[in-house]
């Protein structure tokens, strides 16, 4: 993120300002911006608190910063609601993203986790850019499978997810962006229409058909979804990838307990607890109240900062700050949020984190870095424009 004067240290680590995020968790509450209207929240609890109570934190006005003062035409996304509405939309498309769901395409998952690998492991010390060999290609194709995209689209989803994400894709104008935007739209619309006529056995037809006491989503509700979908389970878990195997990379002593014998479970969650894709996201108070001993007033917004909570020592140890892949907090992390907008994704991101490690394993003695990380400089979806790794046979 942006880092405003009157913050210290914005040095990057790992893609996250690790002297900011010091400074706003030493103060164990919420701090007022110095730049815009809003509070700052970074402490893990206060995130917490906030995130599990929509009667006093709500989503309809707004999740992010650009989106202070503005109105929509368009349905407003899950991401935006509150309940009940928030309560219904979710009760109609929660039934696709279960884990059983997920667990249904596991072996297409690991097809193409091997199809990616084979090349790189056929020639073992090259170096490649892992951005652009796994971490973009897997939950792009992962995404694109549960939707039932035709093969010959799927780089269309990728440009398309890269317009609508703020901050990537910097080489875009808005009149570029707003024209990819306007396809992505146009072809979803398309698609769900097809599926209403003619179900198939993916997401889409399953959304397009799902019903709850007799409630259907309207065509937009449904694309404004995809759309949200698109963005949620491509660029985090990509990020979240990228970001996974370069922690490795620097701290080779975390691969080799792994690859004695350590639990996967930890380690997945601790690639997500350290990369945290989502930065933050807006609330809005729904009353007056307080949070963290702060008088927040009726109306003023509140910036759950989920990159800092997830480094706060007071949730994860006095050594959050560092990459630990046999971690067992008493908190979970917050890279998924909590509360009513947990993300719907979680369980298809950990598979494909865990499916990755499980065949990176037994072929890898050893992943080293083979340049410097260039990272995104997104305000919102953090993580690796460019990750060059070395993969070292077993």
């Amino acid at each position: 993120m942006n880092v405003p004067e009157g913050f210290p240290d914005g040095s990057f680590r790992d893609g996250h300002p690790a002297g900011l995020y010091a400074r706003l968790l030493s103060a164990r509450a919420p701090l007022r911006h110095p730049e815009l209207p809003l509070w700052v929240v970074a402490p893990y609890a206060l995130v917490h608190e906030a995130a599990a109570d929509p009667a006093a934190y709500r989503s309809g006005d707004g999740i992010l910063i650009d989106e202070i003062g503005r109105s929509y035409d368009a349905p407003p996304t899950i991401m935006h609601t509150d309940p009940p509405d928030h309560t219904r939309y979710r009760g109609l498309v929660a039934p696709a993203f279960r884990p059983s769901a997920m667990r249904r395409i596991e072996g297409e998952v690991r097809d193409r986790v091997r199809a990616l690998l084979a090349p790189l492991l056929a020639s073992p010390g090259g170096a490649f850019d892992a951005v652009e060999r796994l971490a973009v290609p897997l939950p792009l194709q992962v995404i694109c499978l549960l939707l039932g995209i035709p093969e010959d689209d799927w780089p269309r989803f990728f440009r398309w997810s890269e317009a609508i994400v703020p901050g990537a894709a910097p080489e875009l104008d808005e009149r570029e962006r707003d024209a990819l935007r306007v396809e992505c739209g146009t072809y979803l619309v398309r698609t769900a229409h097809e599926r209403r006529a003619a179900p198939r056995d993916d997401v889409v037809s399953r959304l397009a058909l799902a019903e709850v006491d007799g409630d259907r989503l309207s065509d937009l509700e449904l694309v404004m979804f995809l759309i949200q979908l698109l963005v949620a389970g491509n660029e985090t878990t990509r990020h979240a990838l990228s970001g996974g195997l370069r922690a490795f990379a620097d701290h080779p002593g975390q691969w080799d307990a792994l690859r004695a014998g350590a639990d996967l479970g930890p380690a997945v969650e601790e690639i997500l607890r350290w990369t945290s894709p989502v930065v933050y996201f807006l609330r809005t108070a729904a009353r007056d109240g307080e949070l963290g001993g702060t008088r927040i007033a009726e109306g003023e917004r509140v910036m759950l900062l989920y990159g800092a909570a997830n480094r706060d020592p007071e949730a994860f140890g006095a050594d959050a700050g560092r990459f630990d892949a046999a971690r067992a907090p008493a908190a979970p992390g917050l890279a998924f949020g909590f509360g009513p907008h947990f993300c719907l994704g979680a369980a298809l991101a950990r598979m494909e984190i865990r499916i990755l490690l499980e065949e990176l394993l037994p072929r890898v003695g050893r992943i080293r870095p083979a340049g410097e990380p260039v990272h995104n400089g997104s305000p919102v979806v953090t993580g690796l424009r460019r990750c060059p790794l070395a993969l070292e046979p077993a």
